[in-house]
């Protein structure tokens, strides 16, 4: 990592996360995440609340963050500023990115744990499993949205109407499969493409996989197809990675006068 990067970056967090956006990310966070409690701690118990919860914060945060840093930057012409420097827009671009979703999956990655913690994660092996595929589709998902955010931002080039376009599309989106998520072993794929059934439909998948591969007894097929796994494996991942792509490259296009 170059200097010119990791001061890039320092600006970045300490321009996009100045007071209160780091204040309310971590509030909100705490509070849906701190609110999940149960005396157990099976992968319906923990994992199924947890994402369901996480949805209204992974979107206001990544909203509110992403959208500030490109929307508002673009607005209000700070770009312009960072480019009148000897830096590409490439990497401006990554140090922005960068800086942002890392920051944002610290606060959440911290917070889940905690509750990990509190709920005894590291007992024994196949409860510190579960705990670690949600960390790892947690990341998945952030990236996702991040990347959603950021190239609607880069195309509208207004904060408050990327922000409104992408709660739109995240929460209506939750909303209109809402009634499909009401059965989570349905065969209909669209139901995977939620920010709440998404990831836990794939925890739920690695989860059994990995616990019928101890050979310590078994624990029975998932509802959720091999199939519609690698659907949502690959909405959110592959998706996630086909969207930063693409910002990248209005990035290096876009006129930002």
């Amino acid at each position: 990592m170059t200097s010119k990067l990791r001061e890039l970056i320092s600006w970045e967090l300490q321009d996009n996360w100045a007071f209160p956006i780091l204040e309310i990310v971590i509030a909100i966070t705490i509070l849906q995440v701190m609110s999940i409690n149960s005396f157990f701690r099976g992968l319906n118990d923990i994992a199924g609340p947890f994402f369901a919860s996480m949805v209204f914060v992974i979107a206001i945060s990544v909203a509110i963050v992403f959208g500030r840093s490109f929307g508002e930057g673009i607005e209000k012409r700070k770009f312009v500023v960072l480019l009148s420097y000897p830096v590409s827009r490439t990497k401006v671009f990554v140090a922005k990115y960068l800086a942002n979703l890392l920051a944002i999956f610290l606060i959440f990655g911290s917070v889940l744990f905690a509750e990990g913690l509190s709920m005894y994660m590291f007992d024994d092996v196949l409860t510190l499993a579960l705990w670690g595929f949600m960390f790892v589709y947690l990341l998945v998902v952030v990236f996702f949205a991040s990347s959603l955010i950021t190239i609607i931002s880069m195309a509208v080039k207004r904060f408050g109407l990327s922000v409104l376009i992408f709660l739109i599309y995240v929460l209506g989106l939750e909303y209109w499969l809402n009634p499909i998520q009401g059965n989570v072993g349905t065969n209909n794929p669209l139901a995977y493409l939620s920010l709440s059934l998404g990831p836990y439909g794939q925890v739920d998948y690695s989860y059994r996989w990995f616990y019928n591969r101890l050979n310590i007894g078994w624990f029975g097929p998932s509802v959720v197809t091999e199939t519609l796994f690698l659907t949502a494996l690959c909405y959110f991942l592959i998706g996630g990675l086909v969207l930063f792509l693409a910002s990248l490259f209005l990035m290096k296009r876009i006129d930002l006068d």
